[in-house]
């Protein structure tokens, strides 16, 4: 299921995204679950108290919280999160790109422009919720979402799996074993002790990376040209989806 926070504090505006959303759902054939609200601080506390959305739709002018600022905080609990943004104000437009927005949808074609926006970050949630890494030991058998990976490193005779959350899995593997079984497409090798998720990394800067959860890993020398390459590959192909 996919859910879907809906967030303006024009009511009317809200109320129109919201049922656009829900013929988006029926047309794709997606079961759905989607919330308007119409306060961002409430969107944001719901997520804070641990509620879980793979797309945002948001207005950027709001009381309080402004759409970016919203965005700023609930990608700390929330780094997966497809953002769209609908507004009046296109001058926000690159102020937007701040929080690397999927789309920006300018509210006086909202009616035109956005169920084709809608539709396409469902078939991008709806192709990351149906990937997964399965993560077995002789106690505990776990489902682990891609989408939910951040980076996987080991120590003695486990492979750490790094996630979203700020929890992590072990596994009785090898690093080895592990990218074995997980796409080669979205996975590289940063070091030998380490393997992150392209879809993680935020920055490549001079022998290390942050990723969007504001982690900092080295990189070997000898994987700087690989890693770059491979990202640009990732973000072409991910571009080419849209």
């Amino acid at each position: 299921m996919i859910h879907i926070a809906v967030c303006d504090d024009d009511v009317k505006e809200a109320e129109i995204a919201g049922r656009i959303v829900e013929k988006c759902c029926q047309d794709k054939g997606i079961v759905c679950k989607s919330r308007i609200f119409y306060d961002s601080e409430a969107l944001f506390y719901e997520v804070e108290d641990g509620e879980y959305y793979d797309i945002l739709l948001l207005d950027i002018e709001m009381p309080g919280l402004n759409g970016i600022e919203l965005t700023n905080k609930v990608k700390k609990y929330l780094p997966d999160a497809i953002t769209i943004f609908v507004t009046s104000y296109e001058k926000y437009v690159y102020k937007s790109f701040e929080v690397q927005p999927y789309r920006f949808i300018p509210k006086k074609d909202a009616v035109k422009m956005l169920p084709a926006a809608v539709k396409d970050a469902l078939g991008l949630a709806f192709e990351r919720e149906g990937k997964f890494y399965v993560a077995e030991n002789q106690r505990v058998l776990e489902k682990i979402p891609l989408k939910s990976i951040t980076y996987i490193w080991h120590r003695e005779k486990y492979a750490y799996i790094e996630k979203s959350n700020r929890e992590h899995t072990k596994v009785r593997k090898t690093l080895k074993q592990v990218y074995n079984e997980l796409p080669e497409e979205e996975f590289v090798w940063v070091d030998r002790g380490c393997i992150v998720n392209l879809a993680k990394i935020q920055q490549i800067a001079g022998e290390g990376i942050l990723l969007t959860d504001g982690t900092q890993l080295g990189v070997g020398r000898e994987r700087i040209t690989e890693l770059k390459n491979k990202l640009r590959e990732y973000l072409i192909g991910k571009e080419g989806l849209r």
